[in-house]
């Protein structure tokens, strides 16, 4: 038996190195997350003296984690329920539309991608403000819906081209209406993307701080974890013994979500890639 000969490869190294580099903040936060504030000020990278969860119950408590997990959930779900919808049905009209009208609208739906966020922060809040949905939870969805929804529909509207059209004459010829052939037949046909989009918006809405500092601002009942964690900075104190527990609860969901549905990141991306 001829034994395959395992050569070095540098490359491997690097990249072991700049892994271990982007975990350790991780890893920071996660083991200060169990010391007082003072071993935490004096020795960052040391590990805790103990590993009680004191901290992560008094931050649970004080915090009222139980209603920030509600609403954050009701966030993420009601966006990316809305994104999900109405993305498909958008990227499709103007994916299966061949004229400079439909040309116009893409690039108008799309062109928020190219603007930073920071250009029309203001005027987005202003906008909010001048139909009285600041502070409001409907505001704070409304708003996710609409800044994720550029990049849903430029996703979709390329893996909709894919699509054989065929399938979609067939069905008129068997007297299916354009609605029962988008849901019966379009629709299934682009699970992979949507699913795709859905992970993506949901880490998106759920590690939301910016948006719902602008829209909800210090409004308690209405806040979501992020910026509730980031309210408990101030330039007067830092409640870093609570705030790190915070952070770590915070990640558990989004972190175990990713894990199990990053191969459908790439199976969407990748399934569009290919012709039909």
């Amino acid at each position: 038996m001829i034994e395959t000969e395992k050569k070095f490869n540098p490359l491997l190294v690097v990249i072991f190195i700049c892994s271990i580099f982007w975990l350790m903040p991780l890893v920071l936060i996660f083991i200060n997350s169990f010391k007082p504030y003072n071993d935490m000020m004096q020795s960052f990278l040391s590990l805790p003296k103990s590993w009680s969860l004191a901290k992560y119950i008094e931050t649970w408590v004080q915090f009222d984690f139980p209603r920030l997990v509600g609403t954050t959930l009701l966030y993420t779900f009601s966006a990316v329920f809305l994104i999900t919808l109405f993305a498909p049905m958008a990227a499709y009209k103007l994916a299966r539309t061949k004229s400079r009208l439909s040309s116009i609208c893409l690039m108008l739906i799309i062109m928020p991608m190219m603007v930073p966020f920071q250009s029309y922060m203001i005027s987005l809040t202003r906008l909010v403000s001048s139909v009285n949905l600041t502070g409001t939870r409907l505001g704070q969805i409304l708003v996710n819906t609409g800044l994720c929804m550029p990049l849903a529909v430029y996703m979709i509207h390329g893996f909709v081209k894919n699509v054989p059209i065929e399938l979609e004459e067939c069905a008129y010829m068997d007297g299916a209406s354009k609605m029962r052939t988008y849901f019966s037949i379009v629709r299934p046909l682009l699970k992979p993307i949507i699913t795709t989009v859905a992970v993506l918006d949901t880490l998106s809405v759920w590690n939301d701080v910016v948006i719902n500092q602008l829209i909800i601002g210090g409004k308690t009942q209405a806040m979501n974890i992020q910026n509730a964690l980031y309210m408990r900075f101030s330039a007067q104190s830092s409640d870093w013994e609570h705030a790190l527990p915070g952070i770590v609860m915070s990640m558990i969901p989004s972190l175990l979500f990713f894990v199990f549905m990053q191969k459908h990141i790439m199976g969407g991306i990748t399934a569009g890639a290919v012709k039909g």
